[in-house]
């Protein structure tokens, strides 16, 4: 029955497209799927949309888990028998009429796209432009608000329309600023938060960052140690190999040269401990081993320098 199911729903999907027949509303697709884990109070939500125009195609979409009740059908009868479905889900922005299949815990099908005209008026009344379709549509399936808006244009000097789509296409909502604000993060900035957001700087990052000691870094190092792959792990890994006053400029520097917790403790074993950052760096980039360090013990040399190491082995000793 479940493979039924889901040759069911590809069957709908391949067949619905995006057609739009003449004066009707463009058409897109939704799709309802299980959330991960045993959480039968919320699935996982698909909206996607495309169109061509004047050559050019354009197409949004947005996943994310919700309340069954905010995907706008019965729990009842999405986990019901497989059968056909009509419902709509309403965003203040617009309202997404929806037809398909659905059953057994999941759905597919088309969706027609209506703009509120309330939520048009408001933006209006707030000096801001009537939305586009196109933006419309970005607005409802990114879930945006009024409160959003206010929240934007609260903590912007000028906020336009394009802005606030700008923002929820790169995954800004009020959650994310929120979050971000308690961690002592507030920025005037609208492309700031979007380059956070897009550099996976996430507030799970950022709280880890700060447990791991470092409480007062700028946003463009939490955007660097995103970017070099400097997270939690590596951070704590680091700090019980001894590293525990070293700048995010260091981590950053130890993290893309590969001095790992792992080869630090390997050259302590074979003698070398409390290595400064600079000669760590130095002896990697010359491929000093603890195995090199081993074997020129076992030929007599002991003790020998950082400097004599790194001789040593550029001499191929």
């Amino acid at each position: 029955m479940r493979r039924f199911a889901v040759a069911a729903l590809a069957a709908l999907l391949a067949a619905g497209g995006f057609a739009q027949s003449a004066g009707a509303a463009p058409i897109g697709r939704w799709s309802i799927s299980p959330a991960r884990g045993d959480d039968q109070s919320r699935v996982q939500l698909r909206l996607e949309y495309s169109e061509n125009s004047n050559g050019n195609t354009w197409n949004s979409s947005w996943s994310s888990p919700v309340a069954v009740s905010d995907a706008g059908i019965s729990a009842d009868r999405l986990r019901g028998p497989i059968g056909p479905v009509t419902f709509r889900i309403a965003r203040e922005p617009g309202s997404f009429d929806c037809t398909g299949s659905a059953g057994e815990g999941s759905g597919a099908g088309q969706f027609r796209y209506e703009p509120s005209a309330r939520f048009d008026d408001a933006l209006a009344s707030r000096g801001l432009a009537r939305p586009t379709f196109a933006q419309s549509l970005e607005l409802a399936i990114s879930s945006a608000t009024l409160a959003f808006v206010d929240q934007l244009r609260a903590s912007s000097q000028h906020v336009t329309t394009a802005d606030v789509v700008h923002v929820v296409q790169h995954g800004v909502n009020p959650k994310y600023i929120a979050e971000l604000a308690a961690l002592g993060y507030r920025t005037s900035s609208l492309e700031d938060l979007v380059r956070l957001r897009d550099h996976g700087v996430t507030p799970d990052f950022v709280r880890a960052v700060q447990s791991a000691g470092y409480r007062d870094l700028s946003a463009n190092d939490l955007v660097r140690l995103a970017d070099h792959g400097v997270g939690e792990k590596y951070i704590a890994e680091m700090r019980a190999a001894g590293f525990t006053k070293v700048t995010a400029d260091q981590l950053v520097a130890l993290r893309d040269h590969g001095v790992s917790p792992r080869y630090i403790g390997d050259l302590a074993a074979a003698g070398y401990k409390n290595i400064a950052t600079d000669d760590l760096i130095a002896l990697r980039d010359h491929g000093v081993s603890a195995a090199f360090v081993g074997r020129l013990k076992a030929h007599g040399y002991a003790n020998l320098s950082v400097h004599d190491l790194i001789r040593l082995r550029d001499s191929g000793i």
